[in-house]
Order: C-alpha cells, then structure tokens, then sequence
C-alpha cells in the first residue's frame, strides 16, 4: 500500500518534468518471494539494477522495494515510451537471469499505465494476464491478455 501511495505521488513529478510529447509508459509489479528464496532476494535485486542501468540507457526509473522479511517485492519501472518498454521487454525475454527472476518472483499484481501500443501488449502476454492501460480506462473498457477481464 505505501508502495501504491508513492507511485501516485511520484508519477506526477515523473510526468510533469518530461517533454509534452513524451508518452511514458509505466510498470508496478507487486511479487511475493518463491519458498526458499527470500536469503538471496537482495543480493538478487541489486544485480538486476545494475544490470538494467547498465544495459538498457533509455530506463528512466527502476526500483525495487523489499519487504522488511524478504517475502515481498514491489518494482517500479518508468519508460519514455513504448519503444523503451518494448526494448526492455525483449532484453528481459533473452537475459540470463530471466529464469532465476520467475523462479524467483510471483507476480500477484501487474499494473501497466499509459497508451501502449500492440506491439508492447503482446510482448507482455507471457507474464500478465492483467494490463491496465489509460486508453483502457477512458474508454470504459478492458484489456484481456488470456487471464480474467478486468
């Protein structure tokens, strides 16, 4: 819940600092630690950072938070656009550390806000079943990606 209060706190600064055309896409992940792996949860998170940093330039903000008993993550990710989430969707589908990741996290909660294109959406079909979307939203209607509507 504090995680949800600082990205509804957040974005607006995010948005408001970035160019008028800019068209940010933004991910909130919700993840309860796989039984057995919570000991290596940190160290886990501080190499896909640094890897994120390192690898994909156009990432305007990654971070995760860990609970306090390391039976929880919460990650924000912060894209300009659909381009740079797509790239970071393909570069998460080949990287070495893609299997420890799921092995490692299950997602309970994925939220993606902003217009994301086709492209972006079927890229994301084989980690969510739920996408939020703002273009969802104002037209009154909701994405199904092979999960339950929302």
């Amino acid at each position: 819940m504090k995680n949800l209060l600082l990205l509804i706190l957040l974005t607006p600064s995010f948005l408001m600092g970035m160019h008028h055309k800019s068209e940010p896409i933004i991910f909130y992940l919700d993840m309860d630690v796989a039984e057995g792996k919570s000991g290596m949860v940190n160290d886990f998170v501080e190499y896909l950072v640094a890897t994120v940093k390192k690898t994909e330039p156009d990432t305007m903000y990654y971070k995760y938070w860990v609970a306090e008993d390391s039976s929880k993550v919460s990650l924000m990710e912060i894209y300009p656009n659909n381009e740079a989430a797509l790239f970071h969707m393909n570069a998460f589908a080949e990287a070495p550390h893609r299997d420890q990741f799921l092995e490692t996290f299950l997602v309970t909660n994925f939220q993606v806000l902003g217009n994301t294109n086709q492209e972006l959406k079927d890229a994301m079909k084989a980690y969510t079943c739920l996408l939020y979307t703002s273009d969802a939203a104002d037209e009154e209607d909701s994405v199904d990606l092979g999960g339950r509507r929302i």
